[in-house]
């Protein structure tokens, strides 16, 4: 211990003597380790943190999938859930949430109506999850099963409602909440933690067949502690053989696949942060390679003293001891640099909308993270030392008296490791530069898909009209046409038409099997399609193309021929070499229903409702007079150049209608932006750490170029005496450092292109092959590498003659 102390107390002597030093190695760890454990701390928040729940591991999302090829939602029906229960088997129990809200209008006693968000979800769905509720219970078997009496809806509110809009009220369990569709009895309050599905404000127990087949719930399992996943897939297959022989169109050729909830929670979220967190790992590597490189000069400059202990006694291992303690405190005080750093960082992540994306409203840093700073510290530690120790540790007396003397320069072994350091960074280097090409192209690639429909000057308004004040359809398309006429007759607006669905946000529309007519029928594998209902208008105001055909007009009503409009995608795939104009299709669930046969009409061109980075699927639009619905994404063109006026008229005119309507706002373009937080953070975070990795580059690479030029500088003076010209110097200086770069460069190329091809499958439109990427990347670090190398090397070319010989 007194020796440990005695080196500690050395160690911060000898680096509070040489303070540049000192600061130099400390910062640059401290870049590395920084954003390295900030990224951790998003990556422990995101994927590592176990979720709210008892036995959280236990948790499994589940859904299905297609064995035959055949598009499918990828949801689960009731029945799939309901006889996953009570199979005394792996699985605990099984239950689901509808996969898309019920938006509700809440009437306060006194104030303006408020926009809610409600799940349904099925009996046991709180249970399953084991959170204890914070007031009241969870909904019973009984208010989960299908009555004719007319009751309340049974609620349980969320404890973020609950502390927002009822102040924390304890009494408000056991109340009726008066809601523009109908009255609901709150029975409960949520956990504080409990957010599932996220944004909830309120979830209503679900009264549903057991038997009933439509696929419209995100499915949840608790497995037994302990089942392997080959247990509990066989199980499901069990499962799913015996529904398909009871249902076999609706239920036949699917299997059930299950995940982690916490992987799928968070979904494609988790490829980018393990990116970001691969690129964190390369940037603390090249830190570690820039101090190593420090150390190695320094220990050069010292070989005088070690040899001098050396001599005096000291052995091998006091040498190594002594360096691997200095690093420690180097990497010490580099990582506590550090801790402030990456929690700036990660404040900063929130600003760029980390907070928006899952699992990251908050990002603690918790004892997990902590250990991580520890083990990077130690790791970092030793990766900085290492080298320094072995190439002091390993020499003999007579060596390090030799490389001690006045007039001699660094030993031959320290330059090639010094060398090998510079080709370390410059591999690095334009591994992280490619790594953030890739990013940069993917999301430029994306910012250009174009999404089927124009952005700019289009408002989306959500209007939530009261379905119990429609009676009859009728009366429901009447409410509509009014509604459309008033925001139309708003000045600055020049088209208006809603759908139930705005692309981007969730599809609530269905998937129906669909039939064309006069081809041939096949009850096991029926063709689907998107079920899409769209008022007159709705094309123009989203700036969809007609490509054949005509669009939707008033004259198409209930009273009138059955007609739709169908997209590309599904003449591509149920048309192909027809005439679309000419066919008629019939649609349903659980079965293609013969009386819905309808017209095509129309083409318009794909709309991407998924995702950018997804192929719109087959889709058929049809008059929302032939098929009302009481909710509409109104989707208004403006020619106006502030829009805020024809937002205040519009909601004006939306009041005089209806005082009792929410209406919300946005911009179609916020909506496209907002489906792109995740590829935007993944490339800021990649060009912030591929600038850092040029910066720590060029100045490792100057630093190391500046040390071997000083050491030769009685070779450069004896040159110059003997009649070289400083251009000769100048490229003798040079070409040490072009060849290492070279080097450098050609283990770089293919570091990137494996880096490449590894992302290729998960992040949209990169090519690992790209030359743009991969070109841009080499020149713009060989650029830098020129830079650092040519300064020193100038410096050396222009040296004083004289004072360099006398120097000598």
């Amino acid at each position: 211990m007194d020796v440990l102390t005695h080196d500690l107390r050395y160690a911060i002597r000898k680096l509070a003597a040489t303070p540049a030093f000192t600061a130099a190695a400390v910062a640059t760890l401290a870049i590395g380790i920084g954003a390295t454990v900030a990224i951790f701390s998003t990556v422990n928040a995101a994927l590592l943190r176990p979720l709210p729940f008892p036995r959280s591991d236990d948790l499994m999302s589940v859904h299905t999938v297609s064995t035959d090829g055949r598009m499918v939602s990828g949801l689960d029906a009731h029945v799939e859930l309901d006889r996953l229960n009570g199979r005394n088997g792996s699985i605990l129990r099984a239950a689901g949430s509808l996969a898309q809200p019920f938006d509700a209008t809440l009437l306060p006693p006194d104030g303006q109506p408020i926009h809610t968000v409600l799940y349904g979800v099925t009996e046991g769905f709180f249970d399953l999850f084991g959170a204890p509720m914070t007031l009241g219970r969870a909904p019973t078997r009984e208010e989960h099963t299908p009555t004719t009496r007319t009751v309340p809806f049974t609620l349980v509110l969320s404890h973020r409602v609950w502390t927002t809009m009822f102040g924390s009220d304890p009494t408000i369990v056991g109340k009726t909440l008066r809601f523009a569709e109908g009255p609901a009895e709150v029975v409960g309050i949520a956990g504080r933690d409990f957010d599932l599905p996220r944004g909830t404000d309120f979830w209503f127990a679900l009264q549903i067949d057991r038997n009933n087949v439509a696929h419209i719930f995100d499915g949840f399992l608790r497995a037994r502690p302990g089942t392997t996943p080959e247990r509990l897939r066989s199980e499901l297959a069990a499962v799913m053989a015996e529904l398909s022989r009871e249902f076999p169109n609706t239920v036949g050729s699917r299997q059930y696949v299950v995940e982690p909830l916490t992987r799928a929670i968070v979904g494609d979220l988790a490829t980018t942060l393990l990116i970001v967190l691969a690129a964190t790992a390369l940037l603390l590597l090249l830190a570690c390679v820039n101090v190593t490189n420090l150390l190695l000069a320094r220990g050069a400059a010292h070989v005088r003293e070690m040899a001098v202990r050396s001599a005096l006694g000291a052995s091998r291992g006091r040498i190594v001891q002594q360096i691997l303690t200095e690093s420690f405190v180097i990497a010490a005080a580099g990582a506590l640099a550090a801790v402030i750093l990456a929690y700036g960082g990660v404040r900063l992540l929130m600003l760029l909308g980390a907070s928006r994306l899952p699992r990251l409203q908050a990002v603690p840093f918790d004892a997990r993270v902590a250990v991580f700073a520890v083990v990077t510290l130690v790791v970092t530690a030793a990766a900085i030392g290492v080298v320094p120790a072995f190439r002091l540790g390993r020499t003999d007396l007579k060596t390090l008296l030799n490389e001690s003397g006045r007039s001699a320069t660094a030993g031959r072994t320290t330059f090639r490791l010094m060398g090998a350091m510079i080709v370390a960074e410059v591999a690095l280097a334009i591994a992280l530069v490619a790594g953030a090409g890739w990013l940069i192209q993917s999301y430029v690639r994306l910012q250009t898909v174009h999404p089927g429909f124009v952005t700019t000057g289009r408002l989306v308004i959500d209007v939530r009209p009261n379905f119990r004040n429609f009676r009859e359809p009728r009366q429901n398309v009447e409410w509509t046409r009014n509604m459309l006429d008033r925001i139309r007759g708003v000045r600055g607006v020049l088209h208006a038409g809603s759908s139930t669905t705005f692309p981007l946000r969730g599809d609530r529309d269905s998937l129906l099997f669909v039939q064309i007519k006069g081809e041939p029928t096949d009850p096991g594998k029926s063709d689907t399609a998107r079920f899409r209902r769209v008022t007159p208008g709705f094309f123009p105001a989203m700036g969809v193309r007609i490509v054949a055909g005509r669009d939707l007009t008033a004259d198409d009503r209930q009273d009138t021929a059955p007609v739709a409009i169908v997209n590309r995608a599904f003449v591509r795939r149920y048309l192909a070499g027809k005439d679309p104009l000419q066919a008629q299709f019939a649609f349903g669930y659980p079965a293609v229903d013969p009386k819905t046969m309808r017209a095509i009409v129309g083409v318009v061109e794909d709309v991407k409702y998924k995702s950018l980075s997804e192929d719109a699927e087959p889709a058929y639009y049809i008059p929302h007079a032939q098929s009302p619905y009481p909710q509409h994404a109104v989707v208004v063109d403006t020619d106006a150049a502030d829009s805020q006026p024809v937002v205040a008229a519009i909601r004006e005119e939306l009041r005089r209608l209806d005082p009792q309507l929410a209406v919300d706002v946005v911009t179609a373009s916020s909506i496209v932006a907002a489906t792109l937080v995740r590829q935007q953070l993944g490339m800021t975070l990649m060009l912030l750490f591929g600038f850092t990795a040029l910066t720590l580059a060029a100045v490792g690479i100057y630093g190391v170029v500046s040390y071997m030029a000083a050491q030769r500088i009685g070779e450069v003076a004896t040159r110059l005496a003997l009649g070289a010209t400083p251009t000769q110097v100048f490229w003798l200086t040079m070409g040490r450092g072009v060849r290492l770069a070279a080097i450098g460069a050609a283990i770089g190329l293919a570091a990137a292109y494996a880096t490449g091809r590894a992302v290729t499958t998960v992040v949209y439109g990169v090519s690992a092959s790209s030359p743009a990427v991969l070109l841009t990347a080499i020149g713009v670090v060989v650029l830098v590498t020129w830079i650092a190398t040519a300064i020193p090397a100038r410096g050396a070319a222009r040296m004083d003659l004289v004072r360099a010989l006398r120097g000598e």
